[in-house]
């Protein structure tokens, strides 16, 4: 557990070089305190690496059997790193999912940004294209690792907190819209009035956000432009935010679980 790194890459140095001094100037340490290092790496491990001799570094048996193993661990580790730092995580999602994720992810990660439908958002993972995507729970997403990071609810919002009842703006072509719409009817006998289709769900919200028209949002949208639900609607619909990734390494694992934690924080 006190194993450190540094003191590790002194050990196979001095063991490739069969020379602890030479090791020690090129780790810019003193003698003694690569001598110190060494025995730190003895300790950590409870084995013998070498025998102390003052002229010569000779390796015991359990410190050849060792040398291989950490020279590979420790490239593994440094490409890895190099990997982490160097890399933006890309991430696919909707620009509406990325209003109110992106400001939570860009203080503890790097990221490049896709803007894209949710099924070609899932189609990018797929393909590698992209590590992580972002999409509401719509459609049977196969052959990838699917997180729930958040759920609401589609609803009708308005600026104001009494809208009357009025035509609505909703989206193109959806399930959630084709349920809202059935759901009327069974209510009200009479088909929901339609003042406009538009493209995409962050422009209802930033045309209701400054008007008092009526549109049809995830309520996690209507809450960060400060919506409220009209009281004359049918039941919402329910909506779970997945997100789906194929990479399963243990680092590319750590990046993403800590990501997530912090969107549950903001989509929940």
């Amino acid at each position: 557990m006190d194993l450190r790194i540094s003191d590790l890459e002194l050990f196979v140095t001095a063991a490739r070089l069969s020379n602890l001094g030479q090791a020690a100037a090129l780790h810019h340490l003193s003698q003694s305190a690569a001598s110190t290092a060494i025995q730190r790496v003895e300790v950590s491990l409870g084995q013998a690496l070498c025998t102390h001799e003052r002229r010569q570094f000779r390796l015991t048996a359990e410190g050849k059997e060792l040398l291989p193993k950490a020279e590979a661990w420790l490239r593994e580790l440094k490409e890895n790193l190099i990997t982490t730092e160097a890399k933006p995580l890309i991430l696919a999602t909707t620009h509406a999912i990325a209003r109110v994720a992106v400001p939570t992810i860009l203080p503890i990660e790097t990221i490049e940004l896709k803007l894209m439908r949710p099924d070609m958002a899932y189609g990018a993972v797929l393909r590698d294209e992209a590590d992580l995507a972002l999409v509401l729970d719509n459609a049977p997403w196969t052959g990838v690792i699917k997180t729930e990071i958040g759920k609401g609810k589609f609803q009708l919002f308005s600026t104001q907190k009494n809208a009357a009842e009025q035509p609505v703006l909703l989206p193109e072509d959806r399930i959630e819209v084709h349920t809202l719409q059935q759901r009327w009817k069974q209510q009200y006998h009479t088909p929901l009035l339609i003042k406009a289709r538009l493209p995409s769900w962050s422009l209802i919200a930033d045309i209701c956000s400054n008007s008092t028209e009526v549109g049809f949002l995830p309520d996690f949208l209507a809450h960060t432009s400060k919506l409220y639900p009209v009281s004359w609607q049918p039941p919402a619909s329910p909506y779970r935010i997945l997100a789906l990734h194929r990479k399963s390494t243990d680092l590319f694992h750590k990046r993403v679980q800590h990501l997530l934690r912090k969107l549950r924080g903001v989509f929940q």
